[in-house]
């Protein structure tokens, strides 16, 4: 939500505040048995505005908090992204490595998927894949066709992945149905936004972003209270308002009584 809409919103229920503070002044008019109705329509005009003006922005606390913390804070996000196999990885990750708050860009890890086997062509293939290629450092086979690759750093995955396919094919028939390879991309907290915006643009699908700010967060957000406990709340706060304009008098004859003490003592 912009800032100013936010500013406006608020703004809105302070307006309502205000209202249900004149209507409470009119007490002496409508007469003290229409106190109860006073302070009830106090608390439901505060519980409409919450819901409607307060709600909208409390929803937005910590995506504001998460603006400062990207400004506050010194550590790397990292932004986790699936890359299909279809585009240019080399040409991906050096295009990602130009971009502005950009650090360290490397593959992490692939995924395969093929067609199903047996669980005797699963054994084999876990006995021989580091044989296949011996730049694969860690693997996870399973029979429903998921293959789940490390590779050594500095090799390219791309080149494992065709290893691979083209072994799987050629002794067992099997078929590459797609792959993907995750890359993970170090990031200046205050970039993150803009370049998941960008990179959003290519083949690719953001998985995640982790780091300092995004736990920050959320602990933020465990810490909030719900929504409507924001309404009831609200609610309250008119109610009170209300009160404050029907015992008005009371209230400024009481303060000036406190005044007048202060300035006997002194």
């Amino acid at each position: 939500m912009d800032t100013w809409v936010s500013i406006i919103m608020i703004v809105l229920f302070i307006v309502l505040l205000i209202f249900i503070f004149s209507i409470a002044l009119l007490t002496p008019i409508i007469g003290k048995k229409n106190l109860l109705f006073v302070i009830f329509l106090g608390f439901m005009i505060g519980a409409v505005g919450g819901a409607f003006f307060i709600s909208p922005v409390y929803e937005d606390v910590p995506q504001m908090a998460r603006g400062l913390y990207q400004l506050t804070s010194d550590s790397p996000e990292i932004i986790m992204v699936d890359v299909s196999t279809n585009i240019d990885l080399d040409r991906f990750i050096s295009d990602v490595q130009a971009m502005e708050g950009v650090g360290n860009v490397e593959s992490s890890g692939i995924i395969i998927r093929t067609d199903n086997f047996t669980q005797e062509r699963q054994k084999m293939i876990e006995e021989r894949i580091a044989i296949v290629d011996p730049n694969i450092e860690s693997y996870e086979v399973y029979t429903n066709g998921t293959i789940i690759l490390n590779v050594k750093k500095g090799h390219n995955p791309i080149k494992a992945i065709k290893t691979l396919s083209d072994w799987l094919m050629l002794t067992g028939g099997i078929s590459t149905r797609y792959s993907n390879v995750h890359v993970r991309i170090e990031a200046d907290p205050s970039q993150v936004d803009n370049l998941v915006n960008e990179i959003s643009k290519e083949e690719v699908v953001v998985t995640s972003v982790k780091g300092p700010v995004q736990e920050q967060v959320s602990n933020l957000r465990e810490m909030m209270p719900g929504q409507l406990n924001v309404i009831l709340f609200c609610g309250i706060l008119g109610m009170i308002t209300g009160l404050a304009g029907i015992f008005i008098d009371n209230i400024l004859i009481y303060l000036q009584k406190i005044k007048d003490k202060i300035r006997k003592e002194e």
